[in-house]
């Protein structure tokens, strides 16, 4: 993974998922200071190896604290720079028609019913909290079908329609529109995970590192995370 030409002030390292908000506040950011950032999407896992490798980089953000957790006992970010940019509600997502009829978890449960679910980011692990919850994990796992190391990926599965439904989040109704959409589930049955952002242990600009994530957790940088879907404390 190499930065691009230009040379940006901070380099600004995104799970893929939770980049399009974080590009848009970034712009923000940059139009209001005389600072530039060159944001990179893609895999955590991928991200966190470069910065191991290369030691350098300046802020990350991810689609869940443990990423993170993992990421401090490697030495590779500041725990206490660490700042929450909103959380991300589970909900099952299906293709845009929504062939299989899914309306409920139950459903996920019914014959020839393919289901995706994550093994790595931020969706790691949530289809077991959610049909636990349910009381529903052997009728859920027999009809796993996909297993996807990221949100693109998992998302991939429901664009290609080699699922019925995957385990995703609110938002991605709102990132992918016209590919998608999202059957809400009931509020005992809903996981939550937050979105987090922290200083990278080899930035060379501490201070300018600390105001785009002072800007990302403005009132103003709150403001573009819930047009994308985030939910904050007042919602």
């Amino acid at each position: 993974m190499k930065p691009s030409s230009r040379d940006p002030n901070l380099r600004v390292f995104s799970a893929g998922a939770v980049a399009p908000p974080l590009e848009r506040a970034v712009r923000a950011f940059e139009e209001k200071n005389e600072i530039k950032c060159d944001v990179m999407a893609g895999k955590p896992s991928a991200h966190l190896a470069h910065i191991a490798a290369a030691k350098e980089g300046d802020v990350i953000s991810c689609g869940a604290e443990y990423i993170l957790d993992e990421s401090d006992d490697l030495g590779l970010t500041i725990r206490e720079s660490r700042r929450g940019l909103g959380w991300r509600r589970s909900a099952i997502i299906v293709p845009i028609d929504n062939p299989a009829n899914i309306a409920s978890v139950e459903d996920l449960c019914k014959n020839h019913v393919k289901i995706g679910v994550a093994t790595d980011g931020c969706l790691k692990g949530v289809w077991d909290d959610v049909a636990s919850k349910a009381r529903l994990s052997d009728q859920i796992r027999k009809n796993i079908t996909h297993h996807a190391d990221a949100c693109g990926s998992l998302m991939a599965l429901v664009n290609m329609k080699k699922v019925d439904a995957i385990f995703g989040w609110n938002a991605f109704k709102l990132l992918w529109p016209y590919s998608c959409d999202a059957i809400e589930l009931p509020s005992a049955l809903q996981v939550f995970r937050s979105t987090v952002v922290a200083k990278i242990s080899y930035t060379k600009d501490n201070e300018s590192s600390q105001k785009l994530i002072d800007f990302l957790t403005s009132d103003e940088g709150r403001r573009i995370y819930s047009e994308f879907g985030w939910i904050h404390k007042s919602d």
